[in-house]
């Protein structure tokens, strides 16, 4: 009996071990996380300067939300692309690499002479920042513990929602009405120095390098196989549950700052101070939900978190009432940009196998960014001059709950799958 005590007692040490992070995967979730506030703060700030930049360069709301639809079209070329190119020689170097990158083609982005430039230079940073998702969850996911990959996806996805705190301060605090290129200027340097970091801290994905074989070729990993037999319908499932994830995230914070001044009236300081308030909300609700999913699963975290967002939706946008705005942009940023969105990254990298993870994510997640974040801002933009900013908002962030719902319960649950194979 002692000795089966004795057994017993070494077995669930070693499982507490083994569930707990060590230094190097600490390092790692730092650094993915930070890498994804960064991006998501220079992807922000657009949203908050695009009145001025509209102003300067005499082009309308429509026209303007094809910035965002040409940056999610390179998001999409880039993470396919990087991601097939991480399969095959790791996660690492394209990792690093794609921060820097986008780092140094926001700060360009402030030098931008006319919306042509602009427009062009906004497409070369969306292919870092999609070349980064795509290559730096599956690298996390394949790092830290199987009972620790929804909070470490939690976590993760704390990323937009800080990153828009961090944009929300420093528009608040230091922009001044016309002053929108030392926007791009200021967010261009965490980022670069990140990436810089990374080189002498980030380590490879042990078991990206234990499948690795030295004959494998690219040939064996091509875009192609994603669609070819069993794992047709997860990459398909995978591409409509993104598109569905974004169509919500757009509908709520693509426009919302230029709703909050244009139809609210709000001054810059309110305008920081309601967004904020929203994205504390997201961050908390992105972790509780992100640990809660390890408990309860995906489509559960999934289902309850979208029918948050759905309550909360008509009150985020009220016109006539502040009491109500506040709290609904705290219901709908805790369950929407928080709940829903805290297991993007695990739920997208637990639809494919070790020797496709990379391709698989970076081409379905900006798939479904292409669908859902190219065409969602651009509709807004047109329809919110016939039927005003909040109607089409919470028309699109009900429509898109309501999807997700769908999705996660046509879909397997998989927060025990095995990511070493």
């Amino acid at each position: 009996m002692k000795m089966q005590a004795e057994v017993q007692t070494e077995v669930q040490t070693s499982a507490i071990r083994e569930s707990a992070l060590n230094k190097s995967q600490k390092n790692i979730l730092c650094i993915v996380t930070l890498a994804w506030i960064f991006d998501a703060f220079d992807y922000l700030l657009l949203t908050y300067i695009a009145v001025d930049i509209m102003k300067e360069f005499n082009v309308t709301a429509a026209v303007f939300g094809t910035v965002t639809s040409i940056t999610v079209l390179a998001r999409l070329i880039g993470g396919s692309f990087v991601g097939v190119i991480a399969d095959k020689w790791g996660r690492r170097i394209p990792l690093i690499t794609s921060m820097i990158w986008y780092g140094i083609f926001q700060f360009i982005s402030g030098f931008s002479p006319t919306f042509t430039i602009l427009y062009g230079l906004r497409f070369l940073f969306g292919l870092g920042m999609g070349s980064m998702y795509s290559v730096g969850v599956p690298l996390l996911m394949e790092t830290v513990p199987s009972n620790k990959r929804g909070l470490a996806s939690g976590l993760v996805e704390i990323g937009f929602p800080a990153g828009g705190i961090l944009a929300s301060l420093l528009y608040g605090s230091m922009y001044s009405t016309g002053g929108w290129r030392e926007m791009f200027y200021f967010a261009a340097i965490p980022p670069i120095l990140l990436g810089i970091y990374a080189m002498f801290t980030l380590k490879e994905s042990k078991r990206w390098g234990q499948e690795k074989s030295p004959t494998q070729s690219m040939e064996k990993v091509p875009l192609l196989n994603l669609f070819m037999g069993k794992q047709l319908w997860n990459t398909i499932h995978s591409i409509l549950v993104n598109a569905g994830f974004l169509v919500l995230y757009y509908s709520i914070s693509a426009w919302y700052p230029t709703f909050l001044k244009v139809e609210h009236h709000f001054t810059v300081a309110m305008v920081s101070v309601v967004t904020i308030l929203l994205n504390l909300a997201a961050v908390l609700g992105s972790i509780l939900f992100g640990y809660w999913s390890d408990k309860i699963g995906r489509r559960w975290t999934i289902t309850i978190s979208a029918l948050g967002t759905m309550i909360g939706a008509p009150l985020f946008v009220m016109l006539d009432n502040n009491t109500l705005l506040y709290i609904g942009a705290i219901i709908v940023g805790f369950f929407g940009p928080g709940g829903v969105w805290s297991i993007n990254a695990s739920y997208t990298a637990e639809h494919f196998p070790l020797r496709m993870r990379s391709a698989g994510h970076g081409l379905t997640y900006n798939a479904g960014n292409f669908f859902g974040g190219m065409i969602t801002p651009v509709i807004i933009g047109l329809l919110s001059a016939h039927y005003g900013f909040g109607a089409v908002m919470t028309t699109g962030v009900l429509c898109s709950s309501a999807f997700l719902i769908i999705m996660a319960w046509i879909w397997k649950e998989t927060k025990d799958m095995d990511m070493s194979i």
